[in-house]
């Protein structure tokens, strides 16, 4: 994997970015973290119960600001582990915003070619994963779990961005963000079997043994997916950080429950 040491820029928070994009003109983005003492859940970005959708907006703001973006433009989905892909424009400005500001639409992938629109995907544990076209310049975000995965939705997002922008899957740069580690994602044949299904004789590249259980790496995972989808592996960028392994630092289902926070990732065009 072409992993590289994750650029954090430290401003009033911590932020994770990709060496690869931070050249790109006209693009931001960034992927939020869990801190200790900012607002009422420690930097949390999602609504759904039993959080502080008051507190969640004022955080939104704030990791907005450090990435220099407009909260107001931000768009969502409702995230389904699944493989639907979904195109924000300037008039999808919002959609997912603020609290009650409704949604996009339900999809685990939001592409945009337009200025403006603030793609962001929520996790805690799942991966996050940016893709940028430099040429057009055209960037999604993607959000995938072990579902998603095996749904291939990172390929359906290359595939959407060729199709209805005109991307060049070999000129796309992938960050594949902070997420479960192998070492920490035990599964069962459920995820085993559905990987064999897509992967065929590949299927031992995301697959391990260690600690006496069956475990799932997401990130190897899925940059199998994009390398078929035709994205150059030296254009693909992995964080090393494991959000279970990362204990205060990140939110995780796995490590702190279902009812613990979400962290997002952000990226626009600017």
């Amino acid at each position: 994997m072409n992993t590289v040491q994750d650029r954090r820029r430290i401003l009033s928070k911590r932020i994770v970015q990709s060496e690869h994009m931070l050249g790109v003109p006209g693009v931001r983005h960034g992927i939020s973290s869990r801190v200790e003492g900012m607002g009422k859940a420690h930097g949390n970005v999602a609504f759904s119960p039993p959080r502080d959708q008051t507190d969640a907006w004022e955080m939104r703001r704030d990791w907005c600001a450090d990435l220099d973006l407009d909260p107001e433009a931000i768009v969502t989905a409702g995230q389904v582990h699944g493989a639907t892909t979904l195109i924000a424009d300037e008039a999808s400005k919002g959609l997912g915003a603020r609290p009650g500001s409704g949604r996009l639409g339900l999809g685990d992938a939001l592409l945009t070619r337009d200025v403006g629109p603030v793609l962001l995907s929520l996790h805690a544990d799942c991966l996050p994963i940016l893709l940028v076209d430099p040429d057009l310049p055209a960037v999604a975000a993607v959000h995938a779990g072990w579902r998603g995965t095996v749904a291939n939705v990172s390929g359906a997002a290359v595939s959407r961005m060729k199709e209805s922008f005109g991307s060049d899957p070999a000129r796309m740069l992938a960050f594949l963000g902070p997420a479960i580690c192998r070492l920490c994602y035990e599964v069962g044949t459920d995820v085993t079997d559905a990987w064999a299904a897509i992967a065929g004789n590949d299927d031992q590249l995301a697959i391990g043994t260690e600690g006496g259980g069956v475990r799932f790496d997401l990130h190897a995972a899925n940059k199998f997916l994009l390398l078929q989808a035709g994205v150059d592996p030296n254009n693909i960028d992995a964080s090393s950080i494991c959000s279970r392994c990362g204990g205060d630092e990140w939110f995780s289902h796995r490590g702190q429950g279902r009812e613990t926070g979400r962290y997002g990732a952000f990226i626009a065009l600017v």
